[in-house]
């Protein structure tokens, strides 16, 4: 039972915190979160110590708990390897030309549109991740998806999207984005397909970076 309740409060801290509800940098206290999702404090310190082991949160003693805030370096060093590692994901997916997620890949792009249309922020993140899901298991390389989800759990890469799609020029320049690599991965583009993916990684970290600096702060920005 107290394990249920902790995945549940692990999901429930998890998602204020990619969805910016809870800012980086913000302090968790245990008695408030035990107030506010109504258990006791035993699964909010379970559920804070897993948040903690996915680089969500950082766990100070004699300090508290607070939700991790970028450095500048972990940034780069983030959006430089998934430009790669995700650049490589699509040209895979392009060679193999599996119809049954390409077709996936068209469902999520219209999901976007739709998204943009009714200006739904979250509905757009999601059919955002489910993109860059199904190109990373088209993509057929188990160690390839291994080494991609590794890197993204050591920054909360959600709650960043989040933030860089706020701006209605970013998002539908997003858009017309994932429309160019799946149009490259639709037609067996594998060299097009690689080339948009990390074009649009490299858009979307240039832009997050500025972002970031401005609205959430990072630490060590020169």
């Amino acid at each position: 039972m107290t394990l249920g309740i902790t995945a549940q409060v692990s999901n429930a801290i998890r998602e204020a915190i990619v969805t910016g509800e809870y800012e980086p940098g913000q302090k968790l206290s245990e008695a408030v979160l035990s107030e506010y999702y109504k258990v006791s404090r035993t699964p909010i310190r379970e559920a804070l110590k897993q948040l903690e082991r996915e680089g969500l949160v950082e766990i100070i003693p004699r300090v508290g708990t607070c939700v991790t805030k970028p450095t500048e370096k972990e940034l780069n060093e983030l959006f430089a390897l998934k430009e790669v590692l995700e650049g490589l994901a699509a040209g895979l997916l392009a060679e193999r030309g599996n119809s049954e997620e390409i077709n996936k890949l068209k469902a999520a792009v219209a999901d976007m549109e739709k998204a943009i249309q009714i200006s739904d922020n979250k509905q757009y993140v999601e059919a955002n991740n489910t993109f860059h899901t199904v190109i990373l298991e088209g993509a057929d390389n188990s160690k390839l998806t291994t080494m991609l989800n590794l890197l993204l759990n050591q920054i909360p890469y959600n709650r960043y999207v989040f933030v860089t799609i706020e701006d209605p020029i970013r998002l539908k320049q997003s858009l017309k984005e994932h429309q160019l690599i799946l149009a490259a991965i639709e037609n067996g583009n594998c060299e097009e397909a690689e080339k948009s993916m990390r074009e649009h990684v490299r858009a979307s970290g240039a832009k997050l970076k500025t972002d970031i600096a401005k609205k959430l702060g990072t630490r060590n920005i020169n």
